[in-house]
């Protein structure tokens, strides 16, 4: 995409100023009035209406820019969706009839249109505040017409923003392992599981991809080459460089944060299965763990000062944080007696993990202050949790349905949905980090 532009400095200044005095029965339209991560939160009735095609497009454009968004902002749990067929006039994209759309029960509306320039497709969307009366938000796209899903997604970021005060993750990928062709291969899908591809061909055994901070690598173990060693995929070039091919294992890696170093699993020299921190060249910075224990599957407090990880050293795998500069260590996890696969949100209030009860596998959160614990699944096989970028969502493996699939949810544990439908099974799956627009 080549560029975007606000439409109007003034209005939207006078809309935000508007924005933050905004009082509506059930909801304050502010920052902080969406309480995005308690399950009994009031969904948002919302409206979108077909952008208007002009200037040679497509006619299908409107139609497919209109279901992006609304397959985005559905996506994200916090709207409730109102069908524009309901609306009983006819208005265009700059003076909506409020008093109509109002009689949809739409609280918010998306309007909007896109027509060709030259090669380019140029793409207008507008949010209004139905009830109110006002626009809250407008934004312009320009790029090639193959752009067309990227433009919806970033204006369903920047609705999130509006709201909540964080971006929400429609431009993210997630990466993950697939048996689709037959063997265990990275992929790499949009947030919601569409448009996937595929990364490696290594014919081989591929586990554990994880994104780098700057989202141009993917670190993940593979067998292609014999022992299970490390490896670096570069992005999107796909090339894949080996950094640590020490005997025995070398898995699990987790990044720093920045991203200039890795936490892994090593089982050299004494073939017990250590923690380190590696160069992202291979180079051992420190060794983390030492002990008869094995230790696995580190992963970095937000401000890496810290770690979690596995570790058998209570006679089962549990979940321990370590400070790194002191070395002092805590059991975190204590119900369950096979806690793995731990994850530290980007906001750092809490560690996703998988916990097995007799066959049962379910995903729970632990707070790393005070140990609180909370359970999100019930039912099927639950492994491998990741937290979205903004620290909001879980994407994780589920067998619930049959064959292991990648579902999401919120980090409460509400609107828990299935993203892939693809053929074999999809595991441990890594969040890539939100893109930066410029």
């Amino acid at each position: 995409m080549t560029h975007v532009k606000r439409l109007s400095k003034n209005w939207l200044l006078a809309a935000l100023i508007g924005l933050l005095a905004l009082s509506w029965p059930g909801l304050l339209l502010s920052r902080a009035a969406i309480d995005i991560d308690s399950p009994s939160a009031k969904k948002i009735p919302i409206a979108v209406a077909d952008p208007a095609v002009r200037g040679g497009a497509d006619p299908a454009l409107g139609g497919q820019l209109a279901q992006v968004l609304i397959r985005d902002l559905d996506f994200s749990g916090y709207f409730l969706w109102v069908d524009p067929k309901g609306f009983p006039g006819r208005d265009d994209e700059k003076s909506p009839d409020f008093r109509a759309w109002g009689m949809t029960g739409a609280e918010l509306l998306v309007k909007g249109a896109c027509q060709l320039s030259g090669p380019s497709l140029q793409a207008d969307f507008y949010l209004y505040d139905v009830q109110q009366g006002k626009m809250l938000l407008g934004k312009q796209y320009s790029g090639s017409p193959r752009d067309y899903k990227k433009m919806a997604h970033r204006f369903a970021d920047e609705i999130l923003y509006l709201l909540t005060g964080e971006t929400g993750v429609f431009q993210t990928q997630i990466a993950f392992v697939s048996t689709t062709s037959g063997k265990k291969e990275l992929y790499l899908s949009d947030f919601d599981g569409g448009d996937f591809q595929r990364l490696t061909h290594h014919n081989s055994i591929s586990l554990s991809p994880r994104w780098s901070p700057k989202g141009n690598e993917i670190a993940y173990t593979s067998y292609k080459d014999g022992n299970p060693s490390l490896y670096l995929l570069q992005l999107p070039g796909l090339q894949s460089i080996r950094i640590s091919h020490r005997p025995g294992l070398n898995i699990s890696p987790a990044w720093f944060p920045g991203g200039e170093s890795l936490a892994l699993a090593l089982s050299q020299p004494n073939g017990n299965s250590e923690i380190y921190q590696l160069s992202r060249t291979g180079g051992v910075i420190q060794r983390l763990t030492q002990g008869t224990a094995i230790d696995v599957s580190p992963t970095w407090s937000p401000d890496g000062r810290q770690i979690a990880f596995v570790s058998n050293r209570a006679g089962n795998p549990q979940i321990y944080i370590m400070n790194v500069s002191s070395r002092e260590t805590r059991r975190i996890t204590f119900q369950g007696n096979y806690n793995v696969n731990p994850a530290w949100s980007p906001k750092g209030d809490r560690i996703a993990y998988a916990s097995m009860s007799g066959s049962q596998v379910d995903i729970y959160t632990v707070s790393p202050k005070n140990g609180e614990v909370q359970r999100l699944t019930f039912g099927g096989k639950n492994e491998s949790p990741d937290f979205s970028p903004d620290g909001r969502m879980i994407v994780f493996s589920s067998s619930r349905q049959g064959k292991p699939a990648l579902y999401v949810m919120n980090v409460s544990g509400a609107n828990q949905r299935r993203i892939t439908f693809m053929n074999g099974e999809q595991t441990g799956p890594s969040w890539g980090p939100k893109k930066i627009n410029n």
